[in-house]
């Protein structure tokens, strides 16, 4: 039976009875979690210690729209309108991915190739960036970098540069279909170009769970299943006349085409090709070196 009245332990008993069989009852806890930490300010241990404690009509409220829209599968990142990344706090809404632990590790693998480079001016391209994760993690890691970054979509763009302004991360941000080679005479010569595209096939969504198919952007998600390697093309074509001498190129990948990607690479003229492993022991990032006399830093 549903429990009735504002304490902590009956909207506990809500939200479990509400969202059983969409979330694991781990999950539930976890989500639960984060709308305590958002609307009272509370952490877990003061969740777990305040079960008799009646909360205010107007934050019970709140929960109550966030229940009802975590019942359609809506990720709990668009309902609070916000998404951390590598202990950044991101802006987040439906034109934007929700950032990806697994895009983390891409950035921490470009920032461990280049440790040298750390306090070196050197400069970056982002490709499909989204919420500015990956651009704006780079900037505040590299603070000498020069960052730009490029998407398809205005309302992703309006986004990532809110996000930058809010990180205090000055990134050039241009409106750019990397599938036109007319968008490719606005840019310049970079020292990295990194890029998690859309990567997951159409005959894939089925396999999803709704909080992805239903309110993620298509457009940055899927591929036909007829050209999973679209982007990859596109994006190695692009880099071989906008990598700078020895420049690198970095790629999220679908674990299913890593080795696709790296014959890709091979033959568009890079080497030192590696296809790295994501936490899962999963092939997901393929980094590469246009090869040629170096010109660069460090």
């Amino acid at each position: 039976m549903e429990q009735t009245g504002n304490l902590v332990k009956n909207l506990i008993e809500r939200f479990r009875i509400k969202l059983a069989g969409i979330y694991p009852d781990q999950e539930i806890r976890q989500l639960m979690y984060m709308l305590f930490a958002e609307f009272m300010g509370w952490q877990k241990t003061r969740v777990h210690l305040s079960l008799e404690e009646e909360l205010p009509e107007t934050v019970i409220k709140s929960f109550r729209q966030a229940l009802e829209e975590l019942s359609t599968g809506k990720p709990i990142q668009y309902i609070l309108h916000q998404s951390w990344f590598n202990g950044t706090l991101l802006k987040v809404d439906s034109n934007v991915l929700i950032p990806r632990p697994e895009t983390e590790e891409l950035c921490s693998l470009i920032e461990t190739d280049h440790a040298l480079w750390r306090n070196q001016s050197f400069s970056i391209l982002d490709i499909g960036t989204g919420s500015g994760c990956i651009a704006i993690e780079l900037k505040k890691h590299f603070l000498q970098s020069f960052v730009t970054a490029i998407d398809n979509s205005d309302g992703a763009l309006d986004i990532a540069g809110s996000n930058a302004r809010e990180n205090h991360c000055e990134i050039s941000f241009f409106h750019a279909d990397i599938l036109n080679q007319m968008s490719w005479k606005e840019l310049g010569q970079y020292h990295v170009i990194v890029s998690n595209p859309p990567y997951i096939t159409a005959s894939e969504k089925v396999l999803m769970h709704r909080n992805v198919t239903e309110f993620e952007p298509d457009m940055a998600l899927f591929v036909s299943d007829q050209d999973p390697l679209l982007f990859y093309k596109a994006i190695s074509d692009f880099a071989t006349t906008h990598l700078l001498p020895s420049g690198r190129l970095y790629f999220e990948i679908n674990e299913r085409f890593g080795k696709a990607v790296s014959e890709l690479l091979h033959s568009s003229g890079f080497e030192e090709i590696q296809l790295r492993q994501d936490f899962h022991g999963k092939d997901r990032f393929v980094s590469a070196i246009l090869k040629a006399p170096s010109t660069l830093p460090g």
